[in-house]
């Protein structure tokens, strides 16, 4: 069974993120949009479709609003990822057990912490990573191509630690791996290293899932005055939640690490 496979074998699990994925964006947002409905009233009436043409219209009159929609994206990402690292034992047994019967979805729980432990673990090397390259492209950057080959070797980094957290964190849920050690995560970077047929797929659906990310922004920010545009970027947060679950799956898929001892 592939990666794709196991995703389609979940609607459940899809429409519960995707659930999960619209209401986390429609409650970040309200504080933007009662002020933005308090500047306006009475002159207008704050429809759903023209929120981001309001948005940006009034960032470009009134840039000090920045400030405010800056707090209010970072404060969307980190909520977005801490409900993605709660939910990720179920998301990976789920994925494990797909086209099955769900019987161990009420034991998923019981790995959270585990979870929770090699997550912070993995922060540790994926933050020397970026720094070793962020320090070696710095000088690229004011360079043109450089600088983009640059931004494309960060991207990289990212990718390969991202794929190295799934195999952690999917270690310790499906595979008996050591629960609370630094170990986990460190063997998981060694792993991702080694099987380039895990690799490089997790880090195409990593690419794909991220480029809607920024396809989301593109969008809004030139095509904000369109009553459709609110739509279209729903639409590519779906995707990308799609993109995010068959990047999960391929390491579900690659099981346990041959390289263990």
């Amino acid at each position: 069974m592939n990666a794709l496979t196991r995703v389609w074998r979940a609607p459940r699990l899809i429409l519960l993120l995707i659930v999960v994925q619209l209401a986390t964006a429609v409650w970040l947002s309200a504080a933007v949009r009662d002020a933005i409905g308090r500047a306006l009233e009475p002159y207008s009436i704050l429809m759903d479709g023209r929120f981001l043409g309001l948005a940006i219209a009034l960032l470009r009159d009134h840039p000090e609003l920045a400030a405010g929609y800056l707090q209010a994206l970072t404060g969307s990402l980190v909520i977005s990822l801490v409900i993605w690292i709660l939910i990720s034992p179920t998301v990976i047994t789920r994925l494990a057990t797909a086209g099955q019967a769900p019987a161990t979805l009420p034991s998923a729980g019981r790995h959270l912490p585990a979870v929770l432990a090699v997550t912070l673990w993995h922060l540790v090397p994926r933050a020397i990573l970026l720094a070793i390259v962020g320090a070696a492209t710095k000088t690229l950057m004011p360079h043109g191509n450089w600088g983009l080959a640059g931004l494309a070797l960060t991207a990289v980094t990212l990718a390969f630690c991202t794929c190295a957290l799934d195999l952690a964190r999917c270690h310790v849920v499906l595979h008996g791996a050591r629960r609370w050690h630094y170990s986990t995560a460190l063997r998981a970077f060694g792993e991702a290293s080694r099987r380039p047929r895990v690799l490089l797929p997790s880090m195409v659906w990593s690419f794909a899932q991220w480029g809607c990310t920024i396809a989301m922004l593109v969008i809004a920010i030139n095509a904000a005055g369109a009553g459709s545009t609110i739509w279209v970027v729903r639409a590519l947060a779906v995707l990308g939640i799609l993109f995010g679950l068959t990047r999960i799956a391929v390491a579900v898929e690659a099981g346990p690490d041959p390289g263990r001892t």
